[in-house]
């Protein structure tokens, strides 16, 4: 008897052609194409929500430990930009500036990597752009009256000069020391990198 094989089995033995190789590849490749763009844009907003997340978080434990302690609390740049990173602490001796050894660091962040990213205060009016200072009651020190967008913006550029593509989250200061994030993808930029 001799050993006949099934036609089915004999396609399912020989694997892909040329052909269909060729199509899924062309397929895979306009995906790529069409995806690439805004998964770019999506990590962008990812990375902008995730630092002011973090931001947000920083400044809510510094609120935190001015009520606590009844002193003033700081959250100053420690380079020429905020994106340079800041140091949280506690002014035990209240002489307004970073005492190692006397006053209580709380925090530090020692600031972000190259790249598109950047954050700003606006405006001048709360503390100054070098610091925000927190009082015993959780209030911020503001230089003047308090306006709607008092706060910090962190903004993501994209590398690009197309404003319409920013990813920008503004972490805005209310009356009570307490903060809100605002989502402000695609509007004209709140400030320059201070």
């Amino acid at each position: 008897m001799q050993n006949a094989i099934n036609p089915r089995a004999a396609r399912a033995l020989r694997g892909f052609t040329l052909i269909e190789i060729l199509i899924v590849v062309a397929i895979a490749g306009c995906l790529l194409v069409i995806g690439l763009p805004s998964m770019r844009e999506f990590v962008a907003d990812q990375r902008v929500r995730t630092v002011a997340s973090d931001i947000t978080s920083d400044f809510t434990l510094a609120r935190a430990k001015a009520i606590e302690t009844s002193r003033r609390v700081y959250i100053q740049k420690t380079g020429v930009l905020w994106a340079n990173g800041w140091r949280i602490y506690a002014d035990a001796n209240d002489n307004g500036t970073y005492d190692a050894g006397t006053d209580q660091e709380l925090k530090r962040f020692d600031g972000f990597t190259t790249g598109t990213i950047y954050l700003c205060t606006l405006p001048a009016a709360i503390s100054t752009v070098n610091q925000i200072i927190l009082r015993p009651d959780g209030r911020i020190v503001r230089a003047g009256a308090a306006t709607s967008n008092d706060g910090l913006y962190v903004v993501d550029t994209l590398g690009d000069s197309t404003p319409g593509n920013d990813k920008i989250r503004g972490i805005q200061f209310g009356l009570s020391g307490r903060t809100t994030t605002l989502k402000l993808n695609g509007q004209t930029l709140p400030c320059l990198a201070n």
